[in-house]
């Protein structure tokens, strides 16, 4: 394989994935990150969600496309991921067909397919029991709209997604996600500290300067404590399981850099491939990353099995979405960082893959849930 990030393209019938791979490596030279979203929209990649009924086939081809484009930019990959786990979350929850969200929510999803939308998302979950950080936005009840005011400190895809979907604290109290359209000049985008490295993602802080959304827009959240967070949970839920993804997606290009290596590598006139000592080393690797897989792909089945009002199934979904995040993210770091102890001074060498990848890693254990609140949560949980 070739490490340089313009890769190594044979000519080949390709679906879609593997042309947006493609475009993306394509894309990597002039980082017009615009251009790829713009491309992704002409496939059906990001609309997943809505093509599929069957909720752990959803979860797999939305994982393999993070995994995938993840071997190319971990940040746009990650952007995705924040489209994907509020779309997926939205459309694959077991609303009642008797509840007037479960017809909002597919008004919504007509919306989205029909239209091409992307979703931004900000906000997050810190643990199970405390539902939401959203602590800085405000909505009030005006009529037949809610005037929302406030800021969140990160939201991924700002200036390319169509609507952004957040929650909010109510000003009569409870809870309520929101749905607005992003081009309205009571939203404001300001950047954020990540700077180059993480362009790809479009990340911004995002300010709502009394922004008027309709009643029609937003899904208020049952009363009830639990009740009120089961959704969030859910939501939250889908994305500790998929955000592993292009983590461990740039982890398994790194391995396959090493393999090429140590192919080429000579060491006392022989490839340091038939030393026993790096196939010791590679197959290390290669645990890892398949152990943090197999964590993911349990967090996908955990979702299919979800049901609403089940508190039991909820926290095992809860439970198994934050260990596949915490393995997978760390095992990417760890395979990251084990792969430069073998390669050297090469894995460094400017415009290479893994130099790139090495400097996009190191984001994985630092999205939510971090590792203060993995290690408090399961400190009270055994």
């Amino acid at each position: 394989m070739n490490n340089s990030v313009l890769g190594s393209r044979p000519i080949k019938e390709k679906g879609e994935l593997e042309n947006a791979y493609e475009k993306l490596l394509d894309i990597e030279q002039s980082r017009m990150y615009e251009q790829f979203y713009a491309f992704l929209r002409t496939t059906d990649l990001p609309y997943i969600p809505c093509l599929e009924n069957d909720v752990e086939i959803v979860y797999q081809k939305c994982f393999e496309t993070l995994h995938k484009l993840g071997e190319v930019s971990i940040p746009v990959s990650v952007a995705l991921s924040m489209h994907y786990y509020v779309l997926a979350s939205i459309a694959t929850y077991p609303f009642k067909k008797t509840s007037p969200q479960y017809w909002k929510r597919e008004i919504l999803l007509n919306k989205i397919k029909k239209e091409r939308v992307f979703i931004a998302n900000t906000g997050s979950i810190r643990t199970y029991d405390n539902v939401s950080e959203n602590k800085g936005i405000l909505a009030m009840k005006e009529k037949d709209n809610y005037i929302v005011y406030g800021r969140a400190p990160f939201m991924s895809l700002a200036g390319i997604a169509d609507y952004l979907v957040f929650t909010a604290e109510l000003s009569d109290g409870g809870k309520a996600v929101f749905f607005a359209a992003s081009d309205n000049a009571q939203i404001e985008f300001t950047d954020t500290v990540f700077g180059d490295t993480m362009k790809g993602s479009f990340t911004k802080s995002v300010k709502f300067k009394n922004l008027r959304v309709p009643v029609s827009n937003v899904i208020k959240l049952d009363a009830q404590t639990k009740e009120q967070s089961e959704l969030l949970i859910y939501q939250r839920s889908w994305f500790q399981a998929l955000v592993s993804a292009p983590y461990l997606g740039a982890a398994k290009r790194v391995i396959k850099e090493v393999k090429g290596f140590g192919e080429q590598k000579m060491k006392k006139g022989k490839k340091l491939s038939e030393s026993e000592y790096f196939l010791n080393n590679l197959g290390e690797l290669v645990v890892k990353y398949k152990g943090a897989r197999q964590l993911c792909m349990q967090a996908g089945r955990a979702l299919s099995r979800f049901k609403q009002g089940n508190k039991v199934l909820l926290e095992m979904l809860f439970e198994a979405s934050v260990l596949s995040k915490f393995f997978g993210t760390h095992h990417a770091e760890e395979i990251v960082t084990q792969a430069r102890y073998i390669m050297g001074t090469q894995f460094l060498s400017p415009q290479t893959m893994t130099h790139k990848i090495y400097k996009e890693i190191v984001f994985g254990p630092l999205q939510p849930m971090t590792d203060i609140d993995i290690k408090a949560y399961f400190s009270q949980n055994l």
